[in-house]
């Protein structure tokens, strides 16, 4: 029975990711696009100043996001309920069985514009011998609309905080 449940809740959930709307806490609420930024979904991190396959401590990759939004047309504010999965794999240099890596969400309203841009940080341990970890961080965004904007008309990327080298590392396909 509680298989059952889970596996219900879990097509349950991909079908309101996938619809863009909420199922949950009320009346249906169509959901901005939440997305993984281009060419910043992944993070490759290398010791001791090299750049070899042997030289990498650890890659992150933002994995699956999932949303849940409503909207409170008093204040013209819409919430999401947003969760991201990342994955993470040991590379042979790491020095510690703890890294620290950080990433970003942006709101881009619907003209374009960057209407907010914020930062975090996330911690993943290696456990043992282990190779992968997976983290899923929670987040609640709330986002005020201009007047006459349709919240879902808004549009959220998620990336990873890269240095240049980095960045241009993904341009490159990870050669």
């Amino acid at each position: 029975m509680a298989r059952g449940f889970a596996a219900g809740a879990a097509v349950l959930a991909a079908l309101s990711v996938l619809g863009g709307c909420s199922v949950f806490g009320g009346s249906a609420v169509p959901c901005p696009t939440v997305g993984v930024l281009d060419n910043a979904g992944q993070l490759t991190r290398f010791g001791g100043g090299g750049s070899d396959l042997t030289d990498i401590e650890f890659q992150a990759h933002v994995g699956n996001l999932t949303a849940e939004c409503r909207f409170d047309s008093d204040t013209r504010t819409g919430s999401i309920d947003l969760d991201i999965l990342f994955r993470t794999q040991r590379g042979p240099a790491i020095s510690a069985a703890q890294q620290n890596f950080g990433y970003f969400v942006a709101v881009v309203d619907p003209e374009g514009g960057i209407a907010a841009r914020k930062a975090f940080s996330v911690q993943v341990a290696f456990e043992g011998s282990r190779t992968e970890a997976a983290r899923v961080e929670p987040l609640v965004l709330d986002v005020p609309t201009k007047e006459n904007a349709s919240f879902a008309a808004y549009r959220i990327y998620v990336g990873m905080e890269l240095t240049k080298e980095q960045f241009e590392r993904n341009l490159e396909g990870g050669r």
